[in-house]
């Protein structure tokens, strides 16, 4: 016969180790954007030419694959990647990644101890008193990782006016060495709001992990 004081404290661990393996099964990237916006609503046709950025080549098979991820999540947002001469927005697009850098970190690591008391029968009408284990509390301490400073600028134009209507860049900071991954989800955080501006941090996953 057993009576738990503290039986509930067992649970944490395996749930920290669940959130875990949830966590490292997917690409998650926090982007800080910041946008302006003009675009009239109802602006027709919905359509767009992206062309390279200051810095850019559309030469570039790196580029072209970002460039394509742009255009993918304007369709999502229901604007056609066309023609110079067909467009009605005109986008220049770049990005960069600087070089690798080491940080640190905190990391809250659990302290194990004492939780509760449970008494046990070990014999008809004799009980014991025993000790329940678990997370009493929490430490700190650092680690090191790796993180990609990555960050994108688009702008946008009026074809008929000429006159500029959308401006945002993205930053990240991340753990991911996959630049088009990376890329791709940033575009996601800096038009979430498209064709209206969206400024803050804006937090991104997928499936994949990277």
């Amino acid at each position: 016969m057993r009576r738990p004081t503290g039986g509930p404290m067992r649970l944490l661990p395996i749930l920290a180790a669940t959130l875990a393996l949830l966590l490292a099964a997917c690409t998650s990237v926090t982007s800080t954007v910041e946008g302006y916006s003009t675009i009239p609503e109802g602006i027709a046709p919905k359509t767009v030419h992206i062309a390279p950025g200051e810095g850019m080549s559309g030469e570039s098979l790196a580029w072209q694959s970002n460039a394509q991820a742009l255009a993918a999540q304007l369709a999502r947002r229901g604007y056609t990647s066309v023609a110079r001469g067909e467009a009605r927005l005109l986008a220049r697009f770049s990005y960069s990644t600087a070089a690798p850098e080491t940080e640190r970190y905190p990391v809250r690591v659990p302290v194990r101890g004492i939780t509760g008391y449970e008494t046990q029968e070990t014999s008809p009408g004799v009980f014991r008193t025993v000790p329940i284990r678990g997370i009493i509390g929490y430490r700190t301490r650092y680690e090191t990782r790796v993180v990609y400073p990555r960050q994108l600028r688009i702008t946008m134009r009026d074809a008929r006016s000429g006159a500029p209507v959308f401006e945002t860049s993205a930053l990240s900071r991340d753990t991911c060495d996959q630049t088009p991954r990376v890329i791709a989800l940033m575009l996601g955080a800096a038009l979430k709001s498209f064709p209206k501006a969206q400024s803050g941090r804006v937090t991104l996953s997928e499936d994949q992990s990277c």
